[in-house]
């Protein structure tokens, strides 16, 4: 997620290690009997397989299997869209990662290159608070209803949380402004629309079957967010083939690799038994890398859901030393590049197919990390991963999730 920015900072809260902690307990004694290869993504949805799911070509199905929530006719599917130039807003938290910087400043490039093709007009308007603190449910609502009450025509949102501002972009639905969820679930709106990735699940699959066996550390994002239970209830799915891979612990780094270091540190101390490998669900692999390190232990094979640069540069320099690991990710540039042109085609009646566009992430592995590392980095360097803008999600691959194809402006 992406889900990049984080919520608190520090350790996790005393009600989040306990939840960690009996979490871990339960899936540790789970004796599920494998049904497929360790490594194998098992299908977890949708959760109505007989509806518009069974029309989808089988590309698709493969990709939609890992969504467990309903897949629907989107309720802008069939919108005629509406006259430019068109005015757009963004809402997110603090920022808080070179991730959510990137999106801002692609998003803001495009959008004045927009306003020279006559395709929009003025210059986004945004609401992201200064401080995570300032980060909440009610501001990001009070931001969406004065966006509408403005005239923006769309909003792009990363969103704090999730049934609490349903009612919000509902509202804004019916008053004829889509708000698409960057990188983001809320099962509860009916008009949303979200450009999701679920780029955790072919790295957490690919990692598992490195693994191969042994004990592993999970460290999870953000607890109660409902797109970090998504990415971890597919992992847990995914680990069910896995009977030789025991859950030793669980910690919650807040989708934040200080975070992560700190948490996993504590952890280490306090657990010196061997690890065969960690499942993160996003951003953390720096803070894990650095937890091991100060530990003076070696760093086990790590899922690189939503990577970085700096820990791919890591990866990439451990290669020819023997280590093996598995990521997807996309930057904050691509990020910024598909909700963007996801909108134009949105407002010019393009019609997205399906409430949720899923877009995979690309897996990377040994064989191609040095595509998207960048050599020497530090891990704590800001830099993202490699690549193009387009390396998410370019105009052939939006086409498959619109009903009217097409690029609206050059881009």
């Amino acid at each position: 997620m992406v889900v990049t920015p984080l919520l608190a900072a520090g350790g996790i809260s005393s009600a989040s290690s306990a939840s960690a902690s009996a979490s871990a307990s339960a899936r540790a004694s789970v004796k599920a009997k494998a049904t497929a290869a360790c490594g194998t993504t098992v299908p977890v949805g949708p959760s109505n397989p007989n509806g518009i799911y069974k029309t989808l070509p089988a590309n698709l199905k493969t990709i939609y299997s890992t969504y467990p929530g309903a897949l629907l006719v989107s309720p802008w599917a069939h919108w005629k869209g509406i006259k430019g130039p068109w005015k757009l807003g963004y809402i997110d938290f603090a920022i808080g990662t070179p991730y959510d910087q990137h999106v801002l400043d692609e998003l803001n490039l495009l959008y004045k290159q927009g306003v020279k093709q006559g395709l929009l007009t003025g210059s986004l308007t945004t609401s992201i608070p200064a401080t995570q603190a300032l980060s909440t449910p009610e501001a990001q609502i009070n931001a969406i209803e004065q966006m509408v009450r403005e005239g923006v025509n769309l909003i792009i949102i990363s969103p704090v949380a999730g049934a609490s501002e349903a009612a919000a972009i509902d509202a804004a639905g019916k008053a004829g402004v889509p708000v698409i969820l960057a990188d983001n679930i809320i099962t509860q709106s009916k008009y949303a629309i979200s450009v999701w990735s679920q780029n955790q699940y072919t790295a957490d699959a690919a990692a598992l079957k490195i693994i191969g066996k042994g004990n592993i550390l999970e460290v999870r994002g953000i607890a109660g967010n409902e797109n970090e239970t998504l990415l971890y209830n597919q992992g847990f799915q995914d680990l069910k083939d896995c009977p030789n891979i025991h859950i030793a612990g669980q910690v919650y780094g807040d989708w934040n690799a200080s975070t992560a270091k700190t948490v996993v540190s504590q952890y280490l101390v306090s657990h010196p038994a061997p690890l065969a490998g960690v499942i993160q669900d996003g951003g953390m692999m720096p803070g894990v890398i650095q937890a091991f390190q100060a530990a003076g232990r070696a760093v086990p094979p790590v899922a690189d859901g939503e990577c970085q640069g700096a820990d791919l540069s890591w990866w990439l320099a451990h290669v020819k030393s023997g280590y093996k690991g598995a990521g997807g990710c996309f930057n904050g540039y691509q990020g910024g590049y598909t909700f963007f042109n996801a909108a134009l085609r949105i407002l010019s009646g393009k019609g997205p197919k399906y409430n949720i566009l899923e877009i995979p992430a690309p897996l990377i592995t040994n064989a191609n990390v040095a595509e998207y590392a960048t050599p020497g980095l530090p891990l704590s360097s800001p830099l993202e991963q490699k690549g193009p803008q387009t390396a998410w999600c370019n105009n052939t691959c939006l086409n498959t999730y619109f009903n009217k194809p097409g690029a609206v402006g050059h881009f």
